[in-house]
């Protein structure tokens, strides 16, 4: 097995629950794009992209934390997470469990 990952079909929903697959969906693009007034009075709900897993272990979103700091340390921050092939979100949120675990 060559560990590629195989994109899924995508499938586009209309505004009643109707399930378009991919054909009919660059169909209306095309009838779209060659007439604007093609797609008069239709609703077409575009696919959201999945997020990430809750970190609660529930369904749901997890809890989120935003704060404020200077371009110094977001630049500092950026370079950091970079060394180590993560984001400065993942550093943030490692800093802070790690600050709260001491703290007890």
């Amino acid at each position: 097995m060559s560990g590629k990952k195989v994109a899924k079909p995508v499938t586009w929903s209309t505004a009643d629950g109707r399930e378009m697959g991919e054909v009919e969906a660059a169909r209306l693009a095309e009838d779209f794009e060659s007439d604007e007034s093609a797609l008069d009075g239709a609703e077409v709900t575009f696919p959201r992209k999945a997020g990430r897993p809750s970190l609660t272990g529930a369904k749901g979103t997890s809890p989120q934390v935003t704060f404020r700091l200077s371009a110094t340390v977001r630049e500092r921050a950026e370079r950091l997470a970079a060394d180590r092939g993560t984001t400065v979100s993942a550093l943030a949120r490692e800093a802070l469990e790690q600050f709260v675990k001491k703290a007890g």
